[in-house]
């Protein structure tokens, strides 16, 4: 079959990123008590005039939803997503930056977000936390609460009295009204109220959200959250269809995906590769126990980890029973969000240092037991007997991050992730578990000792040998980027300097925004040696980007890497207020770029070809989401800790490591297709797409008909484009959109053609992405198409 003319020669003719995690009280936790009715205090009076006039939407049964609950949105927008949030909890933190995102891609006319309390017991600030936000809410509405919640996640270290009544303030609302109100406790029913809804439904962890009644647990990536809204778009449209009111929408859903939920699954059985003995070296951490012992057991631990804490006794019950036979080897893995952690880690450390294991052992004891501030460990130190001057100056000075920092890449090396994390004669176990799943696995590996020594290992030797064959932890991932030149804008080191980080990144992405103060403070940490440079990844969803990375490349031209980076940190300093024309006009002016020059380079597009460039390389290289990172060869995902950089970085620095084919970022999906798509038969030679196409006047073959601008039919073409990502059909878009003649009629189907059939511009796209997938909005002599790949 072949293609239309207008795009053959002969007639002249990518999505984001992953942290699941959820904090979770453990089974210890004591039960919510039952929902009961509270009093509550009467919800903000909606607006006046048009608001009050429109119907109120049912608030349903399955997981009900009313004006006394914090929301975002059209009460009738036809999605509902009901969060479950700590405001102490870290992955509640990551999740809200997601639907920041989620709110601009769908908008408030499509989807209302709802807010509930779950102040989880061991965060010992977010009880107040949540009680100030709620009294923000009863006193100054909608508007106010959502300006402290976004206070109050910026700066979930501070959640002090002081800062909470700062940030009402802030937000709106009356000093002394707020303190009396939380003084008197006022709010602290709906709190209650919350949490024993949240109960009701199932939530057992942060953050845990319902969109119109289906589940959603933990911090998810946001490709899986907009599969499921967009799924229940879909289905709100065919219940307004079947005459459903809009105000009935959210509460049949919600009830109909409440009813057709799965059972609570049983307890998962264990994985494969709970099995997997893994290479975890003692290298001179410190032990306690019988150095002999047939059995070790390491622990990944963090001193103010609320889950170490409560474990402790579980470890020495264990030690008690199984004495000589048992060893116990202490790793370092203070969690970032865990703000005394490595100055504990440090005084512990320092106790070894001065006085020997046992010490070490002492101050495990204390430091596990309450407060972890200055004043805490200088009592501790004292009653170790330390020279407490020294312990203090060794804190400071952080004299044992290189023993701290040698735990903490273990641990990403085997993907401890959380903690505590256990590994005993290398086989894993996770988390604060019951002293039975530890006897369990000790009495295996004591019968396979047995075994060994029976066979001639001495007792002494018996790790040793179960090690010798064990599985070594992941190597880090690599990526074969093309070095940058010299029209790529860079900071610190020269060009050329001996690690090149290349960022990829966009000015509407909250994580881009969050991860340059850790880039400046590795700059800083490797004097002369590390160059940052920047690489340009508008994402799809954010509207704004491309034309604020045509203007930071327009800065670049006007006033060099000073000027670019000028205009980037204005650019994510002032994000929240959107990136219009008007504001990156308003910025370029307040860097003291010529207006004038800026304006003619967005009009003309005379930036567009370098932003898609590196949106190109970006794709080819399988990146699809930002912060990404290129340190050298090495490949760095998300806003991550200045750890994870300086790891990657002495890596990069020391004797060059080569890439294995299978440590190439994307070599699993490259070699492994989703079975989402399955492929068709192959013809070798052949292609095959759909395609719509959105004309402008001067494009070729354009007809006389179509005098929309250049920029309108970029505009319309990346507005087919997100509709198509968002699940509507590929053949309505081309007739609503495509201005090829004769598209409508067969679904801009082109067939299947041989390679060298098309345009190159038009090949090069379609390479790039695998059959069923779509390609971004692309552009050729003869307008701007949205690609399918059909073969």
């Amino acid at each position: 079959m072949r293609a239309p003319a207008p795009l053959f020669r002969s007639s002249s003719l990518l999505f984001l990123w992953i942290l699941l995690a959820a904090c979770a009280p453990s089974a210890t936790t004591p039960p919510v008590e039952p929902a009961r009715t509270v009093e509550l205090p009467p919800p903000p009076a909606p607006a006046p005039a048009a608001v009050a006039a429109e119907p109120e939407p049912d608030p349903g049964t399955a997981v009900p939803v009313t004006r006394a609950d914090p929301w975002w949105g059209d009460p009738l927008a036809p999605v509902t997503v009901v969060v479950w949030g700590d405001y102490e909890c870290p992955f509640t933190s990551r999740y809200m930056a997601t639907l920041e995102q989620l709110k601009e891609a769908y908008g408030p006319d499509r989807l209302r977000v709802v807010w509930k309390h779950n102040p989880l017991p061991f965060h010992r600030n977010a009880r107040s936390a949540h009680l100030a936000a709620e009294t923000v809410f009863r006193l100054g509405g909608a508007e106010a609460f959502w300006k402290f919640h976004a206070l109050a996640f910026a700066n979930q270290r501070a959640l002090t009295s002081e800062s909470l009544e700062a940030w009402a303030a802030e937000a709106g609302v009356d000093r002394a009204a707020f303190r009396a109100s939380v003084e008197r406790q006022q709010h602290e029913p709906k709190v209650e109220q919350d949490l024993a809804a949240g109960k009701a439904v199932g939530v057992r962890g942060t953050p845990a959200s319902f969109i119109n009644g289906v589940s959603v647990s933990g911090a998810q990536p946001i490709d899986k959250l907009r599969s499921v809204i967009d799924e229940q778009l879909r289905a709100a449209e065919e219940l307004r269809r079947s005459g459903v009111p809009q105000e009935r929408v959210y509460a049949a859903l919600s009830a109909q995906n409440r009813e057709r939920a799965p059972a609570p699954a049983p307890p998962a059985a264990p994985a494969e590769d709970d099995r997997t003995v893994w290479k975890v070296p003692v290298d001179g951490s410190p032990t306690r126990g019988n150095p002999a012992a047939p059995v070790t057991l390491v622990m990944f631990s963090d001193l103010e980890c609320p889950f170490c804490r409560r474990v402790a006794p579980t470890l020495e019950g264990l030690e008690k029973k199984y004495g000589q036979q048992l060893r116990l080897v202490f790793k370092h893995n203070p969690l970032p969000f865990h703000r005394r952690a490595e100055p504990a880690a440090e005084l512990a450390l320092e106790a070894r240092a001065q006085k020997g294991d046992a010490a070490f052992w002492k101050a495990y004891e204390l430091l596990r037991q309450g407060s972890l501030e200055d004043a805490d460990l200088e009592a501790h130190a004292r009653t170790l007997g330390l020279d407490v001057a020294r312990a203090q100056k060794a804190i400071a000075a952080r004299r044992h991050a290189a023993r701290i920092e040698r735990d903490k890449n273990l641990a990403d090396d085997l993907e401890a992730k959380g903690t505590p994390h256990f590994f005993i004669n290398g086989r894993r176990l996770v988390g604060a578990q019951a002293a039975e799943k530890f006897e369990a696995l000790i009495d295996e590996q004591l019968a396979h000792a047995a075994k060994l020594m029976a066979a001639g290992t001495p007792p002494a030797k018996v790790y040793d040998a179960l090690q010798k064959d064990a599985k070594a932890g992941t190597p880090p991932e690599r990526i074969l980027a093309p070095a940058p030149t010299r029209a790529n804008p860079g900071k610190g080191a020269k060009p050329g300097a001996s690690v090149t980080i290349q960022m990829f990144a966009d000015f509407q992405c909250p994580f881009c925004k969050r991860v340059q103060p850790t880039l400046d403070e590795i700059i800083a940490a490797y004097p002369g040696k590390v160059r940052v440079v920047f690489r340009h990844l508008p994402l799809p969803f954010h509207r704004q980007a491309p034309l604020a990375a045509e203007a930071s490349v327009e800065a670049f031209r006007q006033k060099g890497e000073a000027g670019f980076w000028a205009m980037a940190q204005r650019l994510w300093d002032h994000q929240s207020e959107g990136l219009s024309r008007e504001a990156l006009e308003r910025h370029a002016a307040a860097i003291g770029l010529d207006v004038a020059k800026l304006g003619a380079a967005l009009d003309s597009g005379a930036h567009r070809a370098a932003v898609e460039a590196d949106s190109k390389l970006a794709a080819s290289l399988h990146i699809t989401g930002t912060p990404s990172f290129a340190i050298n060869d090495y490949f760095l995902s998300g806003a991550q800790s200045a750890s994870r950089f300086k790891r990657l970085v002495d890596r990069a620095l020391g004797p060059r490591e080569p890439p294995t084919k299978e440590s190439l970022h994307g070599a699993k999906r490259a070699a492994a297709p989703p079975a989402a798509a399955p492929q068709p038969p192959v013809t070798p030679g052949l292609m095959g797409a759909k395609h719509l196409l959105v004309m402008y006047a001067g494009s070729r073959r354009a007809p006389p008909h179509v005098t929309r601008s250049r920029d309108e039919a970029r505009a319309l073409a990346g507005q087919a484009l997100k509709r198509a990502q968002q699940g509507a059909r590929f053949e309505d878009l081309v007739a609503q959109y495509s201005d090829e003649p004769g598209a409508a009629g067969r679904g801009g189907d082109l067939g299947r053609f041989p390679k060298g059939a098309m345009v190159r511009e038009f090949e090069q796209a379609l390479e790039n992405v695998a059959v069923g997938a779509l390609s971004g909005v692309v552009e050729t002599p003869f307008g701007f198409h949205v690609i399918l790949r059909t073969h």
